[in-house]
């Protein structure tokens, strides 16, 4: 009887022992993918702003654009004007 008891109490410390290996690869997995989360979190509201940046020098070209474009305009009806009057 004592040597199964003695049996039975060296299994389950075995067991104990794989199961806490096996909780502290589990837990080293898991904090793996919630830092792979926080990166790509991280990378997704970067490029949101980005994109915002992106859209927002966009729209400063264009007006710039078309700010120069008026002012071509205005010196070529000037000069066009000029020309008729000599």
């Amino acid at each position: 009887m004592f040597r199964h008891e003695a049996v039975f109490r060296t299994k389950c410390k075995q067991d104990k022992e794989e199961a806490e290996a096996s909780k502290e690869e589990a837990e080293k997995k898991f904090n793996k993918i919630s830092k792979e989360k926080q990166d790509l979190k991280a990378e997704l509201e970067r490029k949101e702003r980005l994109a915002l940046q992106a859209i927002a020098a966009r729209g400063n070209m264009k007006k710039y654009f078309e700010e120069v474009q008026q002012e071509l305009f205005r010196e070529r009806e000037s000069k066009a004007g000029l020309l008729k009057q000599m």
